[in-house]
């Protein structure tokens, strides 16, 4: 399962709002937006937790005001679908709501609107989170947003039994990309009938890579370097070695004809818990010939992750000081750990990963140890977040270029420019 399918699987904890081009016009906080003394009503929306997890956000609630009797809130959960349109109205009325719970996907149209929440966090405050999770949220010196959960960095997931056929120790998997395709290499020589992995190389392997997808001014593609073609050529010949399966390059990786359940691949240099719960629940025999490692690293050194939920306060709120305070409470280690321990999601807090759901996994669960592995792999991970308002289509367009590439249809050098020129037209209309 990739980084990408990874995030589609948290819809079950809050759905991810679908994309509107529009962009919202600057706005500017009233006098009385700092908040004040009396009491405060503050309005909150979440994305599709109220069914699974409204006990969670209502514990929440009871919670602060018992320490704030003064401040009453009001939780609005809100459709997936309809959180940015709803946004987008309120905003357009002057009657926003003061905390949003948003997708760094769906947030830069929203940026000019968007409080400055640097006066209300203090340097302690923001120590308390992933710098590499924070970072992103910052724009032209000001704080739009506070960062929440995410879907966590890919690990690696190996058949054993598969591996020492071919010589290979289970327990030292590939550092890198390099070294995933040496792996499958000699998977694919000690046994015909079995590739390596799946997978091809996407934006967020060139990204690994430390290839940049936009210019510094975010208004052209940048991936059009010759190390981006070295990237796919490399790729390309790990399927020729049998590296990588020749099923890898299907758009929709739910339908890859080799996978680890049939045996047909060895190991996935970048996957998730979920591939070991479903072969868990489906295929036993196959599950209990798996370990699990780190996920393999790019040039760059770091993992991608493509989204993060967060919390962002309206400029137009009232109570901007008030609504700050809860959404800092709202993210807090404490209750980031214990969302966590709901939910297959990853905390954006450094004191979360202390907690012995991290730390400590049970020696018997495969998935534990995934999960553990995860979370220390949280200080590399980052976010992949290009901010114009077209990722997802943009990011698509690359990838059928690259599959195209993959496919022997076109060359890496013609891949590169069409994806480039699509690209850049993209860009154009929406500058």
């Amino acid at each position: 399962m990739s980084v990408r399918r990874r995030i589609r699987v948290l819809a079950a904890c809050a759905a991810l709002a679908v994309g509107v081009t529009a962009c919202v016009p600057g706005t500017s906080k009233d006098d009385t937006a700092s908040g004040g003394s009396g009491p405060v009503n503050l309005t909150f929306w979440t994305i599709n937790l109220k069914k699974n997890f409204g006990d969670y956000v209502q514990g929440l609630i009871d919670g602060y005001r018992k320490d704030h009797p003064d401040v009453t809130l009001t939780w609005v959960d809100v459709p997936g679908n309809d959180v940015v349109p709803k946004l987008l109205s309120a905003v357009a009325s002057g009657d926003v709501p003061d905390v949003v719970n948003l997708t760094n996907l769906n947030l830069e149209q929203f940026v000019p609107a968007l409080a400055d929440l640097t006066p209300y966090v203090t340097p302690e405050q923001r120590k308390g989170y992933q710098p590499t999770l924070l970072a992103p949220l910052e724009r032209d010196g000001k704080l739009v947003g506070l960062p929440w959960y995410n879907g966590g960095s890919p690990v690696s997931i190996i058949n054993t039994e598969l591996v020492k056929k071919a010589g290979l120790d289970p327990a030292d998997p590939p550092e890198n990309f390099t070294e995933a395709m040496e792996w499958g290499k000699r998977v694919h020589a000690a046994d015909s009938a079995t590739y390596g992995m799946n997978g091809i190389p996407n934006d967020i392997i060139l990204e690994m890579e430390g290839v940049p997808l936009l210019t510094p001014d975010k208004k052209k593609a940048g991936f059009n370097t010759p190390q981006a073609q070295a990237v796919l050529k490399q790729w390309a010949q790990g399927m020729k070695d049998g590296a990588i399966a020749p099923g890898a390059t299907v758009k929709d990786e739910r339908q890859y004809p080799q996978t680890l359940a049939n045996r047909q691949v060895a190991f996935a240099a970048l996957s998730f818990p979920a591939v070991l719960v479903g072969l868990q629940k489906n295929n036993p025999d196959v599950y209990a010939k798996m370990a699990v490692g780190p996920g393999a690293l790019g040039a760059a050194g770091t993992y991608v992750v493509p989204d993060q939920q967060t919390f962002v306060v309206p400029a137009k709120s009232k109570n901007v000081k008030a609504a700050a305070e809860f959404a800092l409470y709202l993210t807090n280690a404490a209750n980031q750990t214990a969302f966590c321990k709901l939910a297959p999601i990853y905390p954006s807090t450094v004191e979360s990963l202390k907690d012995p759901l991290f730390s400590q996994p049970k020696d018997d669960s495969l998935i534990d140890k995934a999960r553990a592995q995860i979370a220390k792999q949280l200080p590399k991970t980052t976010l992949s977040s290009m901010g114009t308002g077209k990722d997802e289509e943009l990011r698509e367009r690359l990838r059928e270029q690259i599959r195209a590439f993959m496919s022997g249809t076109k060359t890496a050098q013609q891949a590169l420019a069409d994806a480039e020129r699509e690209w850049n037209d993209l860009l154009a209309a929406t500058n």
